[in-house]
């Protein structure tokens, strides 16, 4: 600051010497605290201080000398050097100057080395710091990301909830109602009848229960298929649904059964309401552009009779014993239950068990009629029929038990006892005639009834070509595929044909050239009034001629007069059978079977 002083000072005010005198003095005076000031170790410390020291003391003398001589450019190149040689010497304040400049270094030192000290904490807080800051902005980033996450999260969830939500209610509904027809199930039915009977204990309400069933929706499943079939059930649900007026439920209880529940409903309500519902159903529909018309029966049964010990297992079976009426009934398509039903019901019942015993027993009996020669009598054949000989009721008609059989499924063990006993006692005739076994078209709906002909003739040892099968005209009227198959294959295995009834179903020409077959057997009703009507043996005619054109054997059943067999004589057919022969009898009268034609012969 001096050394600029003095440049100033020179610069602006060189003439005013006494300044410039001042200005020497001072630095005289520092030269000699120098020498003899505390400042004096600090130098002889360092020698070549006193090398600045000695030149500047130089400088002194030469300014002073200039100004005495009045040289203006010797005291400018003094000057310069004065400049150049105070600022390092005058650098330490005055009050540095009074301490030792030993204890100056060493504080020096130590002010650096808290400096060094400071640097390091303060790098290291620095650090610290941006480390801090890093794991602030990481974990902002984390929580960020987490938030995110949680976000998606609970929009998974809620969307999982909504789907968990509409499965549920899927559920619900699979559960409650049918997944066809979109009608309430059994079960809601069940529980609904339940919670309406325990209000109606104690509020004396009448429920009407209505159980409906189609008829011949069977026939329309295996003839025109399963599409067809449920296409039908869904157009019959919506004429339910949309029926007037509504009753308190419409379900289906599956299959081709329905059901109907009224509320606080008279019997003659609930009569009206079946007759409605009878009628509706009735009405033809439209499907893949055919038209089809079916029935339905309805049993119907109320809650205002013995209320306190009516419980919902004894109503359903009420209305069921109903609706067996009503279908078994040809008139009348709604029965209401009547204490009477019960009765018949527990009756068919035990007749249902008994007939699966006595199958499985192998109780069930095998009757024999011959069949014979329309011209020479001689012995052609055998029908196998079937005879039940209950121990409690007696004889049951054929008709009614095989019906029974159908319908509870057991015809096919039925029609395998028979086959089986038939071949095993044909097997053991000494005249090879034909054994001719009526079989259910249920039976012949599956290839199962070929492996068990295959497997009845493999263990009896009975040759293939002495059995035949006769099937219903009726059953061929729908011109079944797998029925048309099951036939091939009998015929291909040497078994033959017969079409048993045939003119008294609905089978059209046309489609009876496409049947595999090889007998005709005509029913007694083709004999009615043979004998007096002209017309009626010009029949019998043209349907016996028909069978020869066809190259197929005619059999008349049902001869029972010496005159009937005459005028059968003169036409066309092959075989007779009736009881003019033989009537049915049971194998253990089948010992004179060789003498049984010549017998007959002398006899007509």
């Amino acid at each position: 600051m001096e050394s600029e002083l003095l440049g100033h000072l020179l610069l602006e005010r060189l003439h005013q010497e006494s300044d410039l005198g001042l200005r020497i003095d001072i630095v005289t005076s520092r030269l000699s605290s120098i020498r003899d000031g505390a400042v004096h170790d600090f130098f002889n410390d360092a020698p070549e201080r006193w090398t600045v020291v000695d030149e500047l003391n130089a400088v002194v003398v030469d300014i002073e000398q200039n100004l005495t001589e009045g040289s203006r450019e010797g005291l400018f190149v003094d000057f310069g050097r004065l400049n150049r040689l105070v600022g390092p010497i005058t650098r330490l304040s005055s009050q540095a100057v009074q301490y030792s400049w030993r204890e100056v270094e060493a504080t020096l030192e130590e002010l650096e080395s808290l400096h060094q000290i400071f640097t390091v904490v303060i790098v290291s807080l620095i650090l610290g710091w941006c480390g801090l800051l890093y794991i602030l902005l990481r974990r902002n980033i984390l929580l960020a990301n987490s938030q995110r996450q949680t976000k998606l999260l609970n929009e998974d969830l809620v969307a999982t909830g909504v789907t968990l939500q509409q499965t549920n209610e899927d559920l619900q509904y699979a559960a409650n109602h049918d997944l066809l027809t979109g009608l309430p199930n059994r079960g809601m039915l069940w529980r609904c009848l339940e919670a309406k009977l325990r209000e109606m204990r104690s509020e004396k309400d009448v429920i009407g229960l209505l159980l409906i069933d189609l008829d011949d929706f069977k026939s329309v499943n295996d003839t025109l298929g399963h599409d067809t079939g449920d296409a039908l059930l869904k157009q019959v649900s919506d004429r339910l649904r949309n029926l007037k007026p509504q009753p308190h439920m419409f379900c289906r209880l599956g299959g081709d059964e329905f059901a109907s529940v009224l509320l606080g409903s008279t019997p003659e309500d609930a009569v009206q309401h079946g007759e409605l519902i009878a009628a509706t159903i009735s009405e033809p529909y439209h499907i893949l552009r055919r038209q089809i018309r079916i029935g339905c029966s309805v049993g119907v049964v109320t809650t205002s009779a013995d209320l306190d010990a009516l419980d919902l297992q004894t109503l359903f079976k009420r209305a069921d014993m109903a609706l067996y009426c009503a279908k078994a009934s040809r008139d009348d398509r709604v029965c209401v239950f009547e204490d009477a039903m019960e009765v018949d019901f527990n009756d068919r019942k035990s007749l249902e068990h008994d007939l699966l015993h006595a199958i499985r027993e192998g109780t069930i009996d095998v009757h024999y009629q011959m069949q014979f020669d329309v011209h020479s009598l001689e012995l052609r054949g055998m029908e196998a029929l079937a005879r039940w000989n209950h121990p409690k009721h007696g004889y049951i008609p054929p008709i009614k038990f095989i019906t029974i059989a159908e319908e509870i499924g057991a015809i096919f063990d039925l029609g395998g006892l028979i086959l089986r006993k038939a071949c095993e006692q044909a097997a053991k005739w000494d005249v090879p005639a034909k054994i001719a076994v009526n079989v259910s078209p249920l039976q012949l709906q599956t290839l199962e009834f070929l492996d068990l002909v295959v497997e009845v003739l493999r263990d009896t040892g009975l040759p293939a070509t002495r059995l035949e099968i006769e099937v219903t005209e009726t059953a061929l009227a729908d011109g079944q595929d797998a029925l048309l198959r099951v036939l091939t294959e009998l015929r291909s295995l040497g078994v033959s044909v017969a079409i048993d009834d045939f003119g008294t179903g609905y089978s059209s020409l046309a489609r009876l050239r496409t049947v595999p077959f090889d007998t005709i057997k005509l029913d007694r009703s083709f004999l009615t009034d043979i004998t007096v009507d002209p017309k009626a043996s010009e029949f019998l005619k043209i349907v016996s001629d028909l069978g020869s054109l066809l190259r197929k054997e005619v059999i008349i059943e049902g001869i029972e007069t010496i005159e009937e067999h005459n005028v059968v004589r003169g036409l066309h057919c092959d075989v007779a059978q009736g009881f003019l022969f033989a009537r049915p009898v049971p194998e253990n009268q089948l010992s004179g079977l060789r003498m049984f034609p010549s017998q007959l012969v002398r006899t007509i």
